[in-house]
């Protein structure tokens, strides 16, 4: 059963969320009820017992390689041990997405994305000695991992974050302030998803004629809007979910059509892992490569981990060639933005001011679109 699929699902979830609603409204700590539900819903999302070994084994496995890395790592700082643990904790994520090139071997596993980047945030918490064997949670980090309300398609969050959240306790109007967002964004998040995403789908997209211009023109913005709106519908609804249980978990979307340029575009546009590459990824190479004078021109670093971020976004859809050519596009487009703003400081003020900021933001809708255009597959 696909999670926020349909009304099935919407009423398991409703059973689901309700001991939960009396517990915060009590003022009663949700941690344990809280896996419990997650428990539950991964036993619905996963519904044959291939799905669920497949996820037993995955649990398994990443439990194994950060709790044997949180305690070696006691031991001693080395980074042989640390790439280790990276290269087995991304090992299932990597298995999937190869299987998905061969045909009669694929491996079907929902959610594989998001739950193996939850288990590399916990890996990069001990290697920066902010978790240790002794504080390794095996509930908490159990829960985490395996969030069910965010399984499918995010957003992502951060350990300690989450771990801060299950391990408060409401009082009984904090969780009502709560508890009515939560309601909100699963209502908003419905409207998006099922009203907006599918007409969009079956009376804009499926309408259009197979040949002609129209047909490239009309799915050029028809594909825009219905990816937002059945992206961003998800992400609310789970983001709605997570808040009923106590668990304040990050948008993912604000606003990206207004955008001025591609950066802001992806401060916008999938949050959770446009923040999570940039922290975990851009930003540690950028620095380790000023650190030891990798290049001579201090700026090589910054472009180098632009290509670095963008191809791990795009390959994180998948190693399909339109997926890797969306990295191409978009580090491309990046690199271009960071040499706008080092270079022309009329840029800068220009997407920033009347007419000129209307135009950057027409204009970077557009290059997203054609970015989209290029991850749909029409163009391969």
């Amino acid at each position: 059963m696909t999670p926020y699929g349909g009304l099935a699902y919407f009423l398991i979830l409703t059973l689901v969320l309700l001991p939960a609603l009396v517990l915060g409204l009590m003022g009663r700590n949700m941690r344990c009820y809280g896996f419990v539900a997650t428990l539950a819903l991964l036993l619905v999302s996963f519904d044959t017992w291939h799905a669920k070994a497949l996820l037993a084994v995955f649990w398994l496995w990443q439990t194994a390689v950060c709790y044997g890395a949180a305690r070696l790592r006691r031991r001693g700082q080395h980074r042989w041990l640390f790439w280790s643990a990276v290269l087995l904790s991304l090992a299932p994520l990597v298995a999937v997405k190869i299987s998905a090139l061969m045909p009669g071997l694929s491996i079907s596993f929902l959610g594989v994305s998001y739950m193996t980047f939850r288990a590399l945030d916990v890996q990069l918490e001990i290697q920066d000695g902010r978790l240790g064997a002794d504080g390794f949670s095996l509930l908490d980090f159990s829960y985490f991992v395996l969030f069910a309300p965010a399984v499918s398609s995010g957003p992502l969050d951060r350990y300690r974050r989450f771990q801060s959240d299950i391990q408060r306790t409401f009082t009984r109007a904090e969780y009502l302030e709560l508890a009515r967002d939560g309601i909100w964004r699963l209502m908003t998040g419905a409207l998006y998803y099922f009203v907006f995403g599918s007409l969009l789908w079956n009376r804009w997209i499926l309408a259009l004629p197979e040949t002609g211009l129209w047909s490239w023109v009309g799915y050029f913005y028809g594909y825009t809007f219905y990816m937002f709106f059945n992206f961003a519908g998800y992400s609310r609804m789970a983001v709605g979910t997570a808040y009923l249980l106590g668990i304040r978990l990050p948008d993912n979307f604000n606003r990206p059509f207004v955008s001025v340029d591609m950066k802001d575009f992806w401060s916008r546009w999938h949050i959770s892992l446009s923040t999570w590459l940039r922290d975990y990824l851009y930003s540690r190479f950028v620095m380790k490569s000023l650190k030891q004078k990798r290049f001579s021109n201090p700026r090589t670093a910054s472009y180098l981990g632009y290509v670095l971020n963008m191809m791990a976004m795009g390959a994180w859809h998948g190693l399909q060639p339109q997926y890797l050519l969306y990295g191409v596009y978009h580090s491309a487009l990046m690199c271009l933005n960071e040499v706008l703003d080092l270079h022309c400081k009329s840029f800068r003020s220009f997407k920033t001011h009347g007419a000129g900021q209307v135009v950057c933001v027409l204009v970077t809708f557009h290059l997203f679109s054609f970015g989209l255009l290029i991850f749909s597959g029409r163009l391969i």
